[in-house]
């Protein structure tokens, strides 16, 4: 353990007054000073420092929501989509037989002009939109990949993050 010798000087009293108390005053005592003066500027380091890993969090945190509401909006779109497509019942199948079923094709069909007349469609969400053999549901999925901004920045090279939605609806008849 290595011991520092610091010299510290006797001032006589001149009469003024000092706002230090005379065994803090920093003048009488010269490695008081220099240690002083050897710590300027890390409170800026510090400062720089927490600066940047606020900014960081604040970028996960804005990324993160980010994706749930792009996922929010993805699931909404499929629930909707599936709902509009099962409406699309096979009239002639039900004055047959009495039982509803899916007109696969129109249901289809439906399902897509819902999805494209959306405000947050877009040509990056794909789809897949398919009846059942049986006419007995109609499966929505919708995937799209969420690039990160903020986190982004940080982790250059990253991937998107993807996101996929699925929903289910079948026709339902409630009678009177």
């Amino acid at each position: 353990m290595s011991s520092r010798i610091v010299r510290c000087v006797a001032v006589p009293y001149d009469g003024t007054v000092s706002m230090y108390p005379p065994h803090n005053d920093p003048a009488p005592c010269s490695g008081t000073v220099s240690r002083l003066r050897s710590q300027a500027g890390s409170v800026t380091i510090w400062g720089i420092g927490l600066t940047l890993v606020i900014a960081a969090f604040a970028g996960i945190v804005i990324d993160t929501w980010r994706v749930f509401a792009v996922r929010q909006d993805l699931s909404g779109m499929a629930d909707a989509a599936a709902i509009a497509g099962a409406t699309a019942i096979d009239i002639d199948y039900l004055n047959e037989t009495g039982e509803v079923i899916l007109d696969g094709p129109k249901a289809e069909a439906r399902a897509l002009e819902y999805l494209q007349r959306q405000d947050g469609w877009s040509a990056e969400i794909t789809y897949a939109i398919v009846a059942a053999g049986d006419g007995s549901e109609l499966t929505v999925t919708l995937d799209e990949d969420v690039d990160f901004t903020l986190v982004g920045a940080l982790l250059p090279g990253e991937e998107p993050f993807h996101i996929a939605v699925t929903s289910l609806a079948s026709p339902n008849v409630v009678g009177p």
